[in-house]
């Protein structure tokens, strides 16, 4: 009974950011707070940590395996010479929370029935896609209330707000209660293939639809081309690898034309005119800090530490890390660390024998992950990247 109500609260507040930031004296770039720098303690951390005790069993031993024992002690090594070691010791817990999330990815299907896990998501979808909407609709954040759950203030005449232009028209692009429109997207980029392709959920149909058109939309409205594009190629090549002799093709193409013809609406939104310039500049900074910390890294959550160094011809952009999951991963951990997980984790998928609808998981992170790099900063994205992917594997 408190597994089940612990599971549906995490599920239920896992799109939220409701938390304490403690802001220390590191968390300051140039007398600029920066919340990446910011040890904070989430609503869904401590459902975490409540889960933990109530599954203490589960985890102990799955955290009993040598190679996870390993990869953690990898962590010790990584701390010694980080740049900043407090913020690199809260990023190892942060790991270990992921690891945690994905050890009870099983759990959470035995404990919940499929219903109730398709009712708990569209309850917090259609929260979300309320109050983008009304975001966009009004073009500043709600607050109020919505301020617990993660909200930001938010306001187009604020500097550094993400907006977009459509047919002359300037609109505030939504970002629920995420840090930013992309993560908002990423996120329901990742749920809607999740629901898509976990075929227990088609016993439910009437729910699995409605929360894929919620996810749809939401990832339509923040106006983020890299979750559209990635939500295109995927969707088509989902329907065409799962299309059969008896299946009515006409039915499927409709589907894809249908998607492509409302993706071009957003595709002539405009957005911000230099974010590729900007994202070149930060390709070539994380390049240089990987040339000079090609061995150990600049230490897990400090990649911003190293990046303030460099000159910017962007206001504040200093304290932003590279939009590529990949180039950040190895500045943090270097080619010694780094190198090693990626080894392992590669090698895992390959033993695994993924099935067509796994790799697709596996590709909305690669693709969106190139772009941006909220998968590995963000709490959102973080834990629901764990979530996915541990309970994608627990069904090899």
């Amino acid at each position: 009974m408190i597994n089940r109500a612990l599971f549906s609260l995490f599920l239920l507040f896992i799109s939220t950011q409701f938390g304490k930031h403690f802001f220390l004296p590191f968390s300051y770039l140039s007398g600029v707070r920066v919340d990446y720098l910011a040890p904070t303690i989430y609503l869904t951390d401590i459902l975490i940590l409540l889960l933990t005790v109530f599954n203490f069993k589960i985890v102990l031993k799955f955290f009993k395996n040598k190679k996870i024992i390993f990869g953690l002690s990898l962590l010790l090594i990584n701390i010694i010479f980080s740049k900043l070691p407090e913020i690199s010791i809260y990023w190892s817990i942060k790991i270990i929370e992921l690891l945690i999330i994905f050890s009870l990815a099983k759990k959470i299907l035995t404990t919940l029935k499929e219903k109730y896990i398709l009712i708990v998501l569209l309850i917090s979808g259609s929260f979300q896609l309320f109050l983008s909407l009304t975001q966009m609709i009004n073009k500043h954040s709600v607050q109020g209330v919505f301020y617990y759950f993660g909200e930001r203030l938010l306001s187009l005449s604020a500097p550094g707000i993400a907006k977009a232009s459509l047919g002359g028209v300037e609109l505030l692009r939504p970002y629920g209660t995420f840090s930013h429109p992309n993560s908002l997207a990423g996120f329901f980029l990742l749920l809607y293939f999740f629901v898509l392709t976990y075929k227990k959920f088609d016993r439910h149909l009437a729910l699995k639809y409605l929360l894929l058109f919620i996810s749809s939309i939401l990832i339509f409205i923040s106006f983020s081309k890299i979750a559209i594009i990635t939500f295109l190629i995927l969707n088509t090549s989902y329907f065409i690898l799962n299309t059969k002799l008896k299946d009515c093709k006409i039915c499927k193409i409709s589907r894809i034309v249908v998607l492509f013809a409302v993706s071009l609406i957003f595709f002539q939104a405009t957005t911000d005119p230099l974010t590729v310039s900007k994202r070149i500049e930060l390709i070539k900074n994380s390049v240089e800090i990987i040339l000079h910390y090609p061995i150990q890294g600049v230490g897990l959550g400090s990649y911003l530490i190293e990046q303030a160094k460099f000159s910017s011809k962007f206001y504040l952009f200093f304290n932003q890390p590279v939009h590529n999951i990949f180039l950040l991963f190895l500045s943090e951990t270097g080619f010694f660390l780094g190198g090693i997980l990626l080894y392992q984790l590669i090698n895992r998928l390959i033993q695994q024998r993924l099935t067509k609808e796994q790799w697709l998981l596996i590709l909305v992170i690669v693709f969106t992950g190139f772009f941006d790099h909220y998968w590995l900063t963000l709490q959102q994205n973080f834990l629901l990247m764990g979530l996915v992917i541990g309970v994608s594997l627990s069904r090899s």
